[in-house]
């Protein structure tokens, strides 16, 4: 028990840390020399155009999801739409480089599921943003009494080092930063994943993984309270692959970079919680849809 034990945690650990190392450089970079100025500026203000650029933003800017709750705030708060800027911030955590080739290492043997997993995340994201402007119209989502601290990145970290001369070393240290955070995340879940299926009987597992409803739930709620990094969150779906339903599993890697125990907080942090509790509501109903449309495509031969 102890040997699979090992052997689950540290293939999870060590295949998804050159991608989670590789995100945060990237999204350092973009922290430093990517104002939101220069996003706002960019996100088309017409409703159509805004919301497929929005959703295709994470190629160009693929950010850490530590920060896309604050850029989000600050967005709306220099005059972009909500309906675009609530799709921008479910879309960036999917929707880029760096996710979509982890999702492609991870799945190997399944290439597929990497458009699956990008065609149907830029999609919820869409359909999301474009109901929630139409459910909160001309309403502002941010708190009256939310005050923005021009002392703190958009990352939510503090950076006493801003004024240094050394972008260099403004890149390391915030990198640095990130991968603390993400990395204790990456081995909970992995310690998870690992005991899960060492402890817990496949009989049981396949009893719930193998239902089309029973396991999209599951693993919609799983997402919800692991909290992963969205660049090692397929690394730990994978394990799964066999024991739960493909619908479930895609349900998993969409719902997680959108919705989990640590962005809620964020957002509560500066979000009115009427707000925060429709997004939420349906992010979870769409995740929920798009599992069972594929588990239901699966049945029918559309997807081996």
């Amino acid at each position: 028990m102890i040997e699979n034990f090992s052997v689950i945690f540290l293939s999870i650990v060590l295949e998804a840390l050159p991608f989670v190392m590789l995100g945060a450089f990237i999204s350092s970079i973009i922290q430093i020399y990517v104002s939101e100025n220069t996003i706002a500026k960019i996100l088309p203000k017409n409703k159509f155009i805004g919301l497929l650029a929005a959703s295709l933003a994470g190629l160009v800017f693929p950010v850490c999801e530590c920060a896309i709750i604050p850029i989000t705030r600050r967005l709306i708060k220099k005059g972009v739409p909500l309906n675009i800027a609530v799709t921008f911030m479910l879309a960036v955590p999917i929707v880029n480089p760096v996710v979509l080739l982890s999702t492609y290492y991870a799945f190997h043997s399944k290439p597929y599921v990497v458009f699956i997993r990008g065609g149907f995340g830029l999609l919820a994201a869409i359909t999301i943003g474009f109901l929630t402007g139409i459910m909160e119209e001309k309403k502002n989502p941010l708190k009256p009494s939310f005050i923005e601290n021009d002392s703190i990145c958009s990352c939510g970290f503090d950076h006493s080092y801003k004024k240094q001369k050394s972008k260099f070393l403004e890149i390391v240290q915030h990198m640095n930063m990130e991968l603390y955070d993400i990395g204790k995340l990456l081995i909970l879940g992995a310690f998870i994943s690992a005991a899960f299926q060492t402890i817990v009987s496949r009989k049981y597992i396949l009893l719930v993984g193998e239902h089309s409803i029973y396991s999209i739930t599951a693993m919609m709620l799983f997402a919800f309270v692991l909290s992963l990094c969205s660049e090692a969150d397929a690394f730990i779906a994978s394990t799964f692959l066999g024991q739960f339903s493909l619908g479930g599993i895609v349900s998993f890697l969409i719902l997680g970079p959108m919705i989990d125990i640590k962005n809620t907080l964020m957002l509560t942090a500066s979000f009115k919680s009427r707000f925060v509790i429709k997004l939420i509501f349906l992010v979870f109903i769409i995740c929920f849809i798009i599992g069972y449309i594929i588990n239901a495509a699966i049945k029918i031969g559309v997807i081996q």
